[in-house]
């Protein structure tokens, strides 16, 4: 592939961008008799060229970008900077091998202190891949203590399309990716970084993270850096639970489909298709299901309108709205139903809330009580208590008893390991989760996007829980 010719400025040491080179490409910097530099997919005249290698197949096409995202299929854009060598340069190792043997560093932001921030690297143990990445471009200075190698540099912007400046080092290759920025490790944009960097460049973990919303206007990257899982693919590791016990949800379809703490009980991956604890997720709102047959009761349009379909999804419908000495009902966010006593309780959030009681047996609403204030995102039946459990936004394990008054709030957001990652924490609300109950056990489970991402078991006394599942 011929490369478009690019003119170095020795005084500024901008970097120019080229016209993208695909993953796998070998990059030639060749140096003509005038002095004159040139990037060129073959050797340089007068080089033998190297054994090719055989190219690694394109990456699937992938879904839009819509904020924090994994990088486009569309390589990045190889830039240069620093002046020309004295001689033909060696062949730019590809990207996938930048991460190969070297230690990565990240530099993350959401803004900056200063019109550019400079970073320093101290770091003559292991070569370097560095990484930049903020919301939006801006201008990275880029310089190495004595001894240390930086092998390549990625530079990410989360608006994609346009090229970020860097005055790097000479002789180190820069790529602009579209990459997440991520000022807190403990956050799903990071997770999402994390799998950017492997799906382009095969990382593994991170060694040296810097991250802050407003990054100052010099950042060092110095050592000693201590080994941290949130800092690794594989993040956060699950733990066996002290008790393993067996609860269901509720598919887009209708079906019940049957977990324990430990993840899917029959071993398969339902992704894509687990109803959420949100009306939003996937279109698919809190539905309950009959153990013994296909009739099912759920929730439509903005959680307004409850349903009862006889027959299951698919067949006779029918609307039931609460009488007008009731609250009406509207953004219900939490079915359970206790089939033995008949009694369907419902939760709803936005204003003050509400529980409500409805009688399956006799078809008739009971009652409803306010929630003062308090948004719930999930509700369960306790089959061995008779009581209710729901999950707030704010993290809280909400006990109601049968007649849906409230008996008890345990706060977890300090208890459930690596919750902060499953969500965007300053932007987006905490309403994924949802929650089972069975006696002494209790499940708090995180669904995302129709597929059950953690699971975590809480004690009954609400001080200690564990993450017993986390998917692949």
């Amino acid at each position: 592939m011929q490369l478009s010719r690019a003119v170095l400025s020795l005084a500024s040491l901008l970097a120019l961008p080229l016209h993208p080179v695909h993953a796998g490409d070998r990059v030639y910097r060749c140096t003509a008799g005038d002095g004159k530099v040139t990037f060129q997919g073959q050797p340089c005249a007068g080089t033998p060229a190297p054994a090719v290698a055989p190219r690694p197949q394109a990456a699937p096409p992938r879904r839009p970008l819509t904020g924090p995202s994994e990088p486009l299929a569309t390589p990045p854009a190889m830039l240069r900077a620093g002046p020309p060598p004295p001689a033909a340069a060696p062949v730019l190792p590809t990207m996938q091998q930048w991460a190969s043997g070297a230690d990565v560093m990240v530099v993350s932001g959401y803004e900056a202190s200063a019109a550019a921030t400079q970073v320093v690297v101290d770091h003559p143990a292991r070569p370097v891949l560095l990484v930049l990445t903020s919301y939006q471009a801006r201008r990275w200075q880029v310089s190495a203590a004595p001894g240390t190698r930086i092998k390549a540099i990625v530079v990410g912007v989360n608006q994609g399309g346009e090229q970020v400046p860097v005055d790097a080092p000479p002789q180190v290759p820069v790529a602009n990716d579209r990459l997440p920025y991520a000022y807190d490790k403990g956050n799903i944009n990071f997770r999402e970084l994390l799998k950017g960097l492997h799906a382009r460049y095969g990382v593994e973990k991170i060694t040296g993270y810097r991250g802050a919303y407003t990054l100052p206007q010099q950042v060092a990257l110095k050592g000693p850096f201590a080994p941290d899982p949130m800092l690794t693919l594989a993040g956060v590791p699950a733990e066996t639970p002290k008790r393993r016990f067996a609860f269901d949800l509720v598919s887009l379809d209708g079906r019940r489909l049957p977990f324990t703490n430990t993840g899917p009980k029959d071993g398969k991956r339902y992704t894509g298709i687990v109803r959420g604890s949100t009306l939003g997720d996937l279109g698919g709102g809190p539905a309950v299901v009959h153990p013994g047959s296909r009739e099912t009761y759920y929730l439509e349009g903005n959680g307004g309108t409850l349903v009862w379909a006889r027959e299951g999804l698919g067949g006779p419908l029918q609307k039931l709205a609460p009488p007008p000495h009731l609250p009406p009902l509207s953004w219900g966010s939490g079915l359970a139903w206790d089939t033995r006593s008949g009694i369907l309780a419902i939760v709803s959030f936005g204003g003050e809330g509400h529980f409500y009681r409805y009688d399956t047996k006799r078809q008739q609403w009971l009652d409803a009580r306010s929630l003062q204030n308090r948004d719930l995102s999930s509700l369960a039946l306790d089959a061995q208590t008779g009581e209710f459990l729901a999950i707030s936004n704010a993290a809280e394990l909400v006990r109601f008893n049968a007649r849906g008054e409230l008996e008890e709030v345990q706060p977890l957001k300090n208890l459930l390991p690596d919750l902060d990652s499953t969500y965007d924490k300053g932007n987006a609300r905490l309403e994924g989760l949802a929650v089972a109950a069975n006696g002494p056990d209790t499940a708090i489970v995180n669904v995302a996007k129709g597929s059950v991402t953690h699971i975590w078991s809480v004690e009954r006394d609400g001080r200690k829980a564990q993450l017993t599942y986390k998917a692949e």
